[in-house]
């Protein structure tokens, strides 16, 4: 974070053992930009990927989060349903 904006994160889970993940996600993060959607990113604490949304703090409010929020909660659901359609499904039990 810095002043004026605030990272929003959605978890979308681990991944699967595939060599072919990092041109699917390469596409996907290239349609995400194209539509100014989040960005698609990897965390190595959880070794996962997620979904990462700059939101601005200028002139914000409720809703507006609100809204972003539900823009990362789409993206997560149209990604899973994306790769799902690809053989491709995430690890999400975090347990």
């Amino acid at each position: 974070t810095n002043d004026n904006y605030i990272m929003i994160y959605g978890f979308c889970g681990r991944l699967p053992d595939n060599n072919n993940l990092a041109y699917e996600f390469l596409n996907a993060n290239l349609w995400f930009a194209e539509n100014n959607g989040p960005h698609l990113c990897y965390d190595n604490n959880s070794q996962s990927v997620l979904l990462a949304l700059n939101f601005s703090l200028d002139e914000s409010t409720v809703d507006k989060f609100e809204r972003e929020i539900e823009v990362v909660i789409r993206s997560m659901e149209n990604l899973s349903h994306i790769l799902q359609d690809k053989g491709i499904t995430l690890d999400t039990d975090y347990t």
